[in-house]
């Protein structure tokens, strides 16, 4: 899996939405979120600094216990100091909200925010605390804390770890806090939060997209900033009684594939909502504008829900997001350099990543696949060449449905262009490397070598 939400601050991406713009949140005299926006007077109301907590034990077992025992506020953020004992015989490491588990809640919000990274030597004590930001908070209209949960991981030297599962911990405000107010849904599409990060929502709609025995999908938003970089949230109710792991994979943009694998993956604690959240612009190696897509007119995508054991305990779904205001369309043209088998390939030719900390340069491939089943594309190994030299690339192992085009974009390492004399596209005056064509069941359809030369 490339990318994994629960390891990606939902406000890091919202961030990376406004992180062109010049009008920024400011802290207040006393720290809280307030922001005074540029061209319009709507402002993010101050997080509220009056939940306490009483000493409570979160978890004690197997010869652990962990306690939160008080809440600090201080300018960005809110701790939950914790009390740490390792009352085993082995050393052991305390974490949460990592890339293997992450399961805090706050609010009946799933946050990935909340991280804790603590070693506590056999039969010693630690303090340490697990923060939570303001502005991860505010993004979900979180502005005072009623509820949370937190999950940890606990892992000894040989590897072996123990999963807490959430562990609730009530304030002094969770028996007056209203529950039914959908507060993210108020806030997304907010012209206090648009003014903070520098955001327009392009697309809003609160039909349900998805309903079965407890799974609720209830909204779906497409932000987009000035350099017109989306992103598209979903807002997925847990209402049953056990924790479901929401897989996204399959997404399509305007019809063009553009992640065939795994994409995100999501954990939802029993009774509490969770914001999937598909930064569209970074897939295809941010390589969208290339193709052709100038603005997302439908998103197309598979889901599936699965238990901790990883079956499935739902039935997946394919879900279609469709902006009626925007232009579904991405760019087909280039070089034809495979035509056979009902199935076509089209050189766009060879770009600079757009990233400007990488030197790394992308051969842009459209595999069109007009046969009636679908087709996966892996590259053989090690049969890239370079202006006839020998080089490596990285390609994905993609698969085409049928009657559908999706993109390819093959990764050329500055690090060996660079030892063969090449810095920029223009120094490139022939690829050749060969495919694997096969069917969804892994029987070959055909393996050519591809040939492209490129005029200058």
């Amino acid at each position: 899996m490339k990318k994994i939400l629960s390891t990606v601050l939902f406000l890091s991406l919202l961030l990376s939405l406004a992180s062109c713009t010049t009008s920024s949140p400011e802290a207040s005299e006393d720290g809280s979120s307030q922001t005074v926006s540029t061209g319009n007077s709507a402002t993010l109301q101050e997080f509220q600094k009056t939940a306490m907590i009483e000493e409570t034990v979160l978890y004690d077992a197997q010869d652990v216990r962990i306690t939160a025992t008080g809440l600090s506020y201080n300018n960005t953020s809110v701790d939950i100091n914790l009390d740490i004992e390792n009352n085993s015989n082995k050393d052991l490491s305390f974490t949460a909200c990592t890339l293997g588990y992450s399961c805090n809640s706050v609010n009946g919000y799933m946050i990935p925010d909340g991280y804790l990274n603590c070693d506590v030597t056999a039969g010693k004590k630690a303090n340490d605390t697990i923060t939570f930001s303001y502005d991860a908070l505010m993004v979900y209209g979180i502005f005072e804390l009623s509820d949370i949960e937190l999950g940890f991981t606990i892992t000894d030297d040989d590897y072996n770890n123990i999963y807490t599962g959430p562990c609730p911990l009530k304030t002094s405000l969770a028996d007056t806090h209203n529950y039914d107010t959908p507060y993210y849904r108020e806030m997304i599409t907010s012209k206090a939060l648009q003014n903070a990060f520098a955001y327009s929502v392009s697309y809003f709609s609160d039909d349900s997209l998805y309903d079965q025995n407890g799974i609720s999908i209830v909204s779906s938003a497409l932000c987009v900033n000035k350099d017109d970089e989306a992103v598209l949230l979903l807002e997925i109710v847990n209402g049953s009684n056990e924790t479901v792991d929401v897989t996204t994979s399959q997404v399509s943009v305007n019809g063009l594939g553009v992640y065939s694998g795994t994409w995100s993956v999501d954990m939802i604690n029993p009774g509490k909502t969770c914001i999937a959240t598909l930064s569209l612009s970074d897939m295809a190696n941010g390589m969208l504008t290339e193709y052709g897509v100038k603005e997302v007119g439908t998103v197309s995508l598979s889901m599936s829900f699965k238990n901790s054991d990883g079956n499935d305990i739902r039935t997946p779904t394919d879900l279609t997001i469709t902006n009626p205001d925007a232009k579904v369309k991405f760019d087909s043209k280039g070089d034809e350099i495979y035509n056979d088998n009902d199935i076509r390939i089209i050189s766009k030719g060879i770009v600079k990543d757009n990233s400007e900390y990488s030197d790394d340069l992308y051969l842009l491939l459209l595999v069109e696949n007009n046969s009636a089943n679908p087709i996966v594309l892996d590259d053989v190994y090690d049969s890239f060449s370079i202006n006839g030299y020998m080089m490596d690339a990285s390609m994905d192992y993609t698969e085409v449905k049928n009657n559908t085009s999706s993109v390819v974009p093959i990764k050329l390492w500055s690090m060996d262009l660079e030892e063969n004399d090449i810095t920029s596209p223009e120094e490139i005056n022939s690829v050749e490397f060969s495919v694997e064509i096969n069917n969804n069941h892994d029987k070959e359809i055909d393996k050519p070598t591809l040939n492209i030369e490129f005029k200058h």
